[in-house]
């Protein structure tokens, strides 16, 4: 009697370990596939690709503007700008043939490792100068170039209006980066629905400026013409939703140098200027695989 309560209390044992073991197992395999879950969506990046598009507001420096063509070479000092963003109206943020009209940002971007992305954006700003300013102006007018405004002007302060000068990039201040990213993952949710990644970076590229200018009440507007260059730093959020869906909030900074803008279609008249900005922008994006690891 005593053996075979012996017996059976050690197949009651056996039986509670494996019970226990196949426990353990299930825990460590639910572990497993929840760590390959996370692996494959928010860390492992490498190989993947992603675009994204929004808008933007942004604010300018000071800018000294140099003009200069036949018969006159003159420059506004410290001249104040703003952007100009097109007011919200469905008809033109969701309409695919005017999504460019407003101020917005295109960027298509891909994985180099799990960190690093680079990208190549497209920065859709306009800079306006402000005719409502009084601001030094400095150089000469020749009377072969208007008979209003000639003369020799030393440091002179005075309104800039529109029938001196107008000066726009409205169409736009379009500035083509390559962007290198440090993207890092610091949170998400137990469920893989949201994540949230830390982005920063630094960019440079072209400035293509389409200037609308007007000097003297007579001169022509510019074309698309390869003005320059910047650079620049951002910061931003990514928020993962469901995994490929994101929004992408970020502030960035630049400094851009122009040296060469057009402000008739001859392009015998001339203006240079540079200036930094701050930006504030919001894209919304989709992340796929674009290749396999």
């Amino acid at each position: 009697m005593i053996h075979r309560l012996s017996f059976l209390t050690f197949l009651f044992l056996l039986s509670f370990s494996g019970i226990a073991q196949e426990s353990d197992s299930a825990a460590k395999e639910e572990a497993r596939l929840y760590n390959l879950n996370h692996t494959d969506f928010y860390v492992k990046r490498k190989g993947k690709a992603f675009f994204s598009w929004g808008y933007n507001r942004s604010t300018y420096s000071l800018s000294d503007i140099r003009y200069w063509g036949n018969g006159y070479d003159f420059t506004i000092k410290e001249a104040v700008a703003k952007d100009r963003q097109t007011k919200f109206d469905p008809k033109v943020y969701f309409n695919p043939a005017l999504l460019t009209i407003p101020q917005y940002n295109l960027r298509v971007g891909y994985y180099l490792t799990n960190k690093l992305s680079l990208s190549v954006s497209v920065d859709h700003m306009k800079y306006v100068l402000d005719n409502s300013q009084i601001a030094t102006v400095d150089g000469t007018i020749e009377s072969s170039a208007s008979t209003t405004w000639a003369k020799e002007y030393d440091q002179e302060l005075m309104p800039i209006t529109q029938d001196f000068v107008k000066y726009e990039h409205t169409d736009g201040l379009n500035i083509i980066y390559l962007e290198l990213d440090y993207n890092d993952l610091f949170f998400e949710t137990s469920n893989r629905k949201f994540a949230v990644d830390l982005v920063a970076g630094i960019g440079a590229g072209a400035a293509v400026p389409k200037t609308n200018a007007r000097l003297f009440d007579k001169l022509g507007t510019d074309d698309f013409h390869l003005a320059g260059g910047s650079v620049n730093a951002n910061v931003g959020l990514k928020l993962f939703f469901f995994k490929k869906l994101f929004l992408h909030p970020a502030v960035k900074t630049g400094f851009v140098m122009l040296p060469d803008v057009r402000t008739n279609l001859d392009g015998v008249d001339k203006a240079s200027q540079n200036f930094s900005y701050f930006q504030g922008n919001i894209t919304i994006g989709y992340q796929f695989r674009f290749t396999h690891n």
